[in-house]
């Protein structure tokens, strides 16, 4: 059988710069440029006086920024690509900070990265690549990077942090603890969660800093008084949430939140929060996309019917926002499911201001407050047999009802699926962001960041990319510049990205492709 040759031990005469060795094309090279033209500085001020020399902050984002990419985020595995990967050690400028650096930088710039994150937003729109006339909402939980084995009752943590104090007075003999731990005091613990907190102790005896762990009990009780009834927290992570999937399964999770344009499905807002639905996450999408850009005050916005809630549909009306948003009886409908739920089910005159219910009339009588101060309107027929509780933004309930009902609001509703759905997909199984690596709120949220200027970076270059390939035909293309044959560029060995570029602003006969 015939193979094919190789040649083992060949020397192997590589060319002079490694930019060579990347295909012409590669997304390495636009973001090369979008990073370079940030604006870095504020971290000048950082890094003076005495001292050892920083690595430049902008070779630090383009690791992380083409690691996200790559769907690589481990700082360590970072750090080993900018010493073995051409791509990487292209953008890192022949430098190779250690994975500490790299994690560093992350964990200390939250507020840079969520600027960065608005000028992609701002580098779509000056190239017209967003359509405001309709935007999407759309929330989806991420894993959050803790254990279950490590998620505990409000009497788990107690006993586990008196543990611990007693860890820390004095070596305690194992015997002790273990009394401690199986001391029946406590009826609320089954023998299973005793068990678990066994396993805790037992794996907490061996750690040297007992300091660091009563610090995670501290958290752990902060994050119980934000609670309700169910008062249990992770140790890994005490802010993620214990909250149902798609798939039906019940995990520690984050809800993540994004608003999409219609056009090219730019991120234009996205967030983490700790709700398990998406009830109270419309207003702040809608404000932080008005932060990132400005919104039009036509602006048709989509969402499902986790929405719904009358005070978002009140918001976007003062807004001047044209909301699509279904409420559950119409969702299931529009999915052909089985109407499990009736809502807004009732007439409403509304010049007499009176709700009608199986032909009979109800007129207004109270306001009843529950007890997370909603506000629900009581309407009572005259022999007050009949009584009927009504939110307290009912009429804009009934109003969105009516929108959707009609052919051509489905129709504006139903084109939500085919813009905000594959843009989550992207960013949970192409950018690999199914489960968050860093562990607390804000530290996801930047990680959520992350992954959406890359996404709308890639965007953004892939209409750049086409829009070369339909120019190139009248010359050659060098870095997004159109160069026609008859001009005579070459690229000197010696020569910068940044010199060729400004050799190519000065000269009349280029073009630079918006």
């Amino acid at each position: 059988m015939a193979y094919i040759s190789s040649f083992k031990g060949q020397n192997w005469l590589i060319p002079h710069s490694i930019k060579d060795m990347i295909p012409k094309n590669h997304i390495c090279f636009f973001v090369e440029e979008f990073v370079e033209s940030l604006d870095f500085s504020g971290f000048d001020m950082i890094n003076e006086g005495p001292g050892h020399p920083s690595y430049h902050p902008r070779i630090i984002m383009k690791i992380i920024l083409q690691g996200m990419l790559s769907k690589e985020r481990s700082s360590r595995k970072l750090a080993s690509a900018s010493r073995e990967n051409f791509i990487f050690m292209y953008l890192a400028e022949k430098v190779q900070p250690n994975f500490r650096t790299l994690c560093r930088f992350r964990a200390d710039n939250p507020e840079f990265i969520k600027e960065t994150f608005k000028e992609t937003v701002n580098l779509a729109s000056k190239n017209g690549l967003i359509d405001l006339s309709l935007i999407c909402t759309d929330g989806s939980k991420i894993k959050a990077n803790a254990s279950k084995k490590k998620f505990l009752k409000e009497e788990q943590v107690e006993r586990l942090d008196s543990i611990i104090d007693s860890m820390i007075e004095e070596d305690i003999k194992q015997d002790e603890i273990d009394e401690r731990i199986s001391d029946g005091r406590e009826e609320n613990l089954t023998n299973l969660e005793t068990k678990n907190l066994k396993e805790i102790v037992k794996s907490y005896r061996k750690s040297k800093n007992k300091e660091k762990l009563k610090e995670k009990c501290d958290k752990a009780k902060e994050e119980m008084k934000k609670l309700g009834k169910k008062k249990r927290v992770s140790l890994t992570d005490p802010e993620c949430r214990m909250m149902k999937g798609k798939r039906g399964n019940n995990e520690l999770a984050y809800n993540t939140q994004f608003t999409v344009d219609s056009k090219n499905q730019i991120i234009l807002a996205n967030d983490v929060c700790q709700d398990q639905n998406d009830t109270h996450q419309l207003q702040p999408q809608v404000k932080q996309t008005k932060e990132n850009i400005d919104l039009k005050k036509n602006t048709k916005l989509d969402a499902d019917c986790n929405y719904s809630d009358g005070d978002n549909l009140r918001f976007l009306e003062e807004e001047g926002i044209e909301g699509y948003i279904p409420n559950q009886t119409q969702a299931q409908s529009f999915d052909e499911r089985e109407q499990t739920v009736k809502q807004d089910d009732y007439k409403y005159d509304w010049d007499r201001d009176e709700i009608i219910v199986e032909g009979v009339r109800l007129k207004y009588f109270s306001t009843w407050v529950e007890k997370r101060n909603k506000k629900r309107l009581v309407y009572k027929s005259k022999d007050g047999k009949i009584m009927k509780r009504v939110p307290e933004f009912f009429r804009q309930r009934l109003r969105m009802k009516e929108k959707l009902n009609t052919e051509k609001g489905r129709k504006i509703y139903n084109v939500r699926k085919y813009i905000v759905e594959p843009v989550i997909g992207n960013i949970k199984y192409n950018l690999g962001l199914d489960e968050f690596s860093l562990r607390g709120l804000n530290s996801v949220r930047l990680e959520l960041n992350l992954a959406c200027i890359v996404h709308n970076l890639k965007k953004i270059w892939r209409v750049r990319l086409k829009l070369c390939e339909k120019r190139s035909k009248n010359g050659l293309v060098f870095d997004y510049w159109i160069i026609p044959q008859k001009l005579n560029v070459t690229q000197p060995a010696h020569s910068s990205v940044r010199e060729i570029k400004n050799y190519l602003s000065s000269h009349p006969d280029t073009e630079k492709l918006s």
